[in-house]
């Protein structure tokens, strides 16, 4: 997978998409771009400083410290990435199968150069990477027992005997989307088996793997996979990998580019997102649209109480307005 793009066969057009629109996003490109990315984005606001912080010389260097380090700490926890992922190096799907990925994801969501989508920001690379990692769980996932088995009606079933109240929890067929991940594939072989699926669904319908098929029938494709109509997927069901793609590339296009996706902080940009920010003043608070260019983990360096953050805020003195340095 190159840097730019994955090559394919039949390049995509870089026209931006017209007549036939997917209806299954239901909304505008800019629309899905906004409602997801500051959904997304909100989970990371940092900080608000008190005006009364006095200005200070940036930080150049670490405290000395006693404590443990935090990787023995939690040895279960990865160090968040500083730098992108290579884009030319796969490492859990097939070429074919990353051409997919790319395709799909650029058709829910399209772009161009100049107003980039999916494929200019390198949602597949970021999709690549996620399936790299914990059998491709983004977040811890609990999949023991008990299980939840979904009912309809007032009541529940009775449990079939004693030893089973152990094994299933019975939950309404309208509440089931509560419980988290349900179901008994892992993302990894969502993927897997989605992509075979998808392909086998377009050679039945226009003769001809997914990648090779112009936008119009790659739209139809996912639209009726959006709708659950599309034939020949059995688990993932066409509807459940649908979701699965539509998530990842909201993940991808709002994540920092450090997991391989935002290339260039493209998504952030779209939305008018800073990024990672140490903290915000109460002037950015109430200043309407974007008050700083976006920054990403890469760009944070370290820094201290009462010390300056990339010469934008810093972070108060902890404790009572006695102890806190005074203008």
């Amino acid at each position: 997978m190159s840097d730019e793009k994955i090559p394919t066969e039949k390049p995509q057009s870089e026209e931006k998409p017209t007549g036939h629109e997917v209806t299954l996003l239901l909304m505008s490109r800019r629309g899905f771009l906004r409602a997801a990315g500051f959904a997304v984005a909100a989970t990371g606001l940092g900080v608000v400083t008190g005006c009364d912080t006095p200005p200070a010389e940036e930080s150049t260097g670490a405290l000395p410290t006693e404590t443990v380090p935090v990787r023995a700490q939690y040895p279960e926890v990865p160090y968040a990435p500083i730098v992108p992922p290579p884009a030319d190096v796969l490492v859990f799907f097939s070429p074919h199968e990353a051409q997919t990925v790319e395709a799909l994801t650029a058709r829910i969501l399209p772009g161009t150069p100049d107003d980039p989508g999916a494929r200019e920001a390198g949602i597949a690379n970021y999709i690549d990477k996620l399936m790299g990692f914990n059998e491709g769980f983004a977040e811890p996932t609990y999949r023991q027992a008990p299980y939840a088995q979904t009912y309809e009606g007032d009541t529940p079933p009775d449990q079939a005997s004693p030893s089973n109240q152990y094994q299933t929890v019975w939950v309404s067929k309208d509440e089931i989307d509560r419980y988290g991940f349900q179901s008994l594939l892992t993302p990894r072989e969502i993927y897997r088996a989605g992509l075979k699926s998808v392909d086998s669904f377009a050679n039945q319908t226009a003769g001809s793997n997914f990648v090779d098929l112009s936008e119009d029938q790659q739209d139809q494709i996912l639209e009726a996979m959006s709708k659950g109509e599309a034939s020949g997927f059995d688990n993932p069901s066409a509807k459940d990998f649908f979701a699965r793609l539509r998530d990842d590339t909201i993940n991808g296009m709002f994540a920092d580019p450090a997991y391989g996706g935002n290339r260039d902080m493209v998504g952030w940009k779209l939305i008018g997102y800073p990024g990672a920010q140490r903290a915000y003043t109460p002037h950015d608070i109430h200043t309407e649209g974007p008050v700083r260019p976006p920054q990403s983990l890469a760009m944070m360096h370290q820094f201290h109480p009462g010390q300056l953050a990339n010469s934008h805020v810093a972070v108060p003195v902890s404790g009572t307005e006695e102890q806190r340095p005074e203008h």
